[in-house]
């Protein structure tokens, strides 16, 4: 098979599959009926292979035609799709949209937001896990409609937010050191309720996350003038969990994970250390004006405020 197949004829296959007749699949198509034939002789030389016979009562695909219109039944669909899209975008009636965040912001707000556009608006959000970088790299595509997103004090610049995107603050959530309760420094918050400083577990080993958050932990280790000793990397909050309650080590997680679970015999810290939060944002595309992201983008705003700082010295 030579050349690219022709995605027209494709469809045309699967409408003589609906129809069993070329006269039929050309007045549904508007075309003639030496056209039609015309694109299945094309694609039957480029394919190499038969794929419409005659029969008494018309015509009918070959094993091999009716394999290439389901190819043609997809186009089609996708087609219909788009046209609906242009015609509701157009009449700015469009409600759905893709949001893509990292898991403890989808367990959180996101998921709250979900729900609540669900309810009481025609917006239909669709919701998609991903970690800061790839989100970005998705909306720059076009691939989603926006992406909320994390930035840590202590490694600024390791999310690039191009020209063409904005972003939009929702809020600071602070970081906590995760110990087990019997802990000396566990022990020791709970007595005075105090911000610790991280140098407090200088010796413990720890439990990184994703590529992110482990670089964050060693900039804010540094600070406190220590190199983390890291014996485990996991991106899931519950094996990190679990992890910390066997005495595996410690773990740096922010404050939203807190409000998705805290076993019992664990202590989530704060820490004496103005570096110590991230920054919790939407990115949109700059030239997305849609009527239908305004509500959205409040409505993550709304729900942001009953789990994130409203400033950063309030981490």
């Amino acid at each position: 098979m030579g050349a690219t197949l022709n995605p027209q004829s494709l469809v045309t296959l699967w409408h003589i599959e609906q129809y069993n007749s070329f006269s039929a699949t050309a007045k549904a198509l508007g075309w003639s009926q030496p056209a039609i034939s015309q694109q299945i002789k094309r694609l039957e030389a480029q394919t190499n292979a038969t794929l419409v016979r005659r029969t008494s009562h018309g015509v009918e695909l070959t094993a091999t035609g009716a394999m290439l219109a389901r190819y043609g039944e997809a186009i089609s669909e996708r087609l219909e799709s788009a046209s609906r899209e242009v015609e509701d975008y157009r009449q700015q009636h469009y409600t759905h949209l893709h949001l893509v965040a990292p898991p403890s912001i989808c367990s959180t707000i996101a998921a709250r937001s979900v729900a609540n556009l669900s309810l009481f608006t025609n917006i239909e959000l669709s919701l998609i896990q991903l970690e800061p970088p790839e989100a970005l790299d998705q909306i720059s595509r076009g691939k989603v409609d926006a992406a909320v997103v994390f930035r840590y004090r202590a490694i600024p610049n390791f999310l690039d937010i191009t020209e063409d995107l904005t972003f939009d603050s929702l809020g600071f959530d602070p970081m906590r050191l995760l110990i087990r309760r019997e802990n000396p420094i566990a022990k020791d918050y709970q007595h005075n309720r105090q911000a610790i400083d991280l140098a407090m577990a200088r010796h413990e080993h720890w439990i990184a996350g994703c590529e992110t958050c482990r670089a964050n932990l060693v900039k804010l280790a540094a600070r406190s003038g220590f190199k983390p000793d890291i014996r485990h990397e996991t991106d899931d909050y519950w094996a990190t969990q679990n992890l910390v309650e066997v005495g595996m080590g410690v773990s740096l997680v922010p404050e939203l994970d807190i409000h998705i679970n805290l076993q019992p015999d664990l202590r989530a810290c704060p820490l004496r250390d103005e570096f110590a939060y991230r920054e919790i944002g939407i990115v949109t595309r700059k030239d997305d004006h849609r009527p239908v992201m305004e509500p959205m983008i409040k409505e993550l705003k709304r729900t942001a405020s009953k789990y994130l700082n409203p400033s950063a010295s309030h981490s």
